[in-house]
């Protein structure tokens, strides 16, 4: 992610980063959607469910990168602020 002059991270990059959490999470609701509609058996749902385990990681490390992002960002102003 690059940064701005100021030292925080482009608000476009952050945006981007959120749209690819919302993907992960959709991807994951239409594999459980799936599982409920075309589960044949106990072990098809126990496999399709387990798929979901990807998505739902992506989207967690994503999920961490933007509050550390925003964590920092918080900081960097703190740093800045002019007169306290």
């Amino acid at each position: 992610m690059s940064e701005t002059t100021t030292g925080r991270v482009d608000t476009n990059e952050t945006s981007q980063s959120v749209a690819a959490i919302s993907t992960r999470l959709t991807q994951a609701a239409a594999l459980a959607k799936t599982t409920l509609v075309c589960a044949d058996s106990e072990r098809e749902a126990v496999r399709i469910v387990l798929d979901l385990d990807v998505p739902l990681s992506e989207a967690k490390t994503l999920h961490g990168a933007i509050c550390l992002i925003d964590h920092i960002n918080r900081k960097v102003a703190e740093a800045t602020a002019p007169g306290d």
